[in-house]
Formats: structure tokens, sequence, C-alpha cells
């Protein structure tokens, strides 16, 4: 147990080390409707990890003190980019004992898309015995929930690790109330690389 918790800690301190310079000026709206502006830091997700921190961090200025906000006192993260566009990061519940911060890719009158970059580190020692990592960094987004107007709980489409269902079963399944979508996901007209324009399809659907 005492190695599994030292083991654990080598490995965010990795995915620390990873995302300590991706600071990004934006606005942080916490759940009073204060707004805050300053650098923000997002956390970066460990599949390996036993445990990843969901807090986001946070300074004035880019000397200022660094503060941590979790869900319970942070809504969500405002970025603008150079070109003018804007994205949203917000937390949402994805089980009945887990929030979680993702970016809001797509905005329907009935159902949401949402994004997140997750690594993955693996693991193993060397001849001399001595704990190593190789680390899969994404680039892009490369997990995405959904969740309905109505619904309470986000459900994973698309994840990353081992054990992870079929995208086309799950988006079967997700999206059975509208026949026509789950057609074309069935003769694979419509696959994974079109979850975007799979979502529309559905938000569209009568």
């Amino acid at each position: 147990m005492k190695f599994r918790t030292i083991f654990s800690l080598f490995l965010l301190t990795i995915i620390s080390s990873y995302g300590q310079n991706n600071w990004k000026y934006g606005e942080l709206i916490l759940r009073n409707n204060d707004t805050l502006k300053g650098f923000i830091q997002i956390p970066m997700i460990n599949r390996a990890a036993i445990a990843n921190s969901q807090k986001i961090k946070f300074k004035e200025n880019q000397g200022g003190k660094t503060i941590r906000y979790d869900y319970t006192s942070a809504q969500k993260l405002i970025f603008k980019g150079y070109d003018g566009e804007i994205s949203l990061f917000e937390y949402i519940r994805t089980s009945q004992s887990k929030v979680q911060l993702f970016k809001r890719i797509y905005t329907g009158n009935k159902i949401r898309l949402y994004g997140r970059m997750v690594s993955e580190v693996f693991t193993g020692q060397d001849v001399n015995g001595n704990m190593t990592s190789t680390g899969f960094y994404p680039t892009d987004y490369n997990e995405y929930y959904v969740i309905r107007k109505y619904e309470r709980t986000a459900t994973p489409l698309i994840k990353v690790g081992p054990f992870t269902k079929s995208f086309r079963k799950s988006a079967m399944k997700y999206f059975s109330d509208c026949p026509d979508l789950v057609t074309k996901l069935k003769n694979r007209t419509l696959s994974e690389s079109d979850l975007p324009r799979i979502v529309k399809e559905y938000d569209q659907c009568k």
C-alpha cells in the first residue's frame, strides 16, 4: 500500500510538471457569481493515476499567489482566443460521486457535448528496479461526454484507457430515440470521427 501511495504521487508529479507552463489568461466565474480575471491552469487528467485533482489553479498575475478552486466554489471558465473565439469550461457530473471539468464543445436545444484531454502514463521498472515512466500526452481532446438538458449525469461516448466500450454500441444505445441516426451508426455511415455532427443531427432529430 505504501508503494502504491508513493508511486501515485510520482505519477501526479509527472503530470503536474507537464502542465506547469500551461497558464492562460481568462475569467473564472465562481458559484456566488463573482468573476475573477487572471491566469488559469486547467488540471490534466492521467488515466493511470490512482487519483486525479479536479482543482483549477488561479493567480491574478504571473507572479501572484496561486489559489485552487474546485466545483464547490467554481462554476466555469472562459478563455478568449486571439481570433475572438470563446472557449467555455465547466464542471459536469459524470457519476453520483464525481464532478469533473470539461470543455463545452457543442450546445444544442436538447443536448450538449463536452470534451477533455486525458493522458496515459505507462509505468514499469528498469533492470535496476527503479521506477520508469513513459507518457502519452494528447494534443487534442480525446475523451467525450454527452448530456441531455433533463439529465443530471453525463454519459461517456469516447473514453481513454483499457476496458472502454465500443463507441458505435454506446452511441446507438444513447441515441436510440432517433432511428435515422441509429441507422447511420449501424451501417457505419457515421463513425467516431463524426461525433460533433452526430450530436448535432441528434439535436435536430424529431
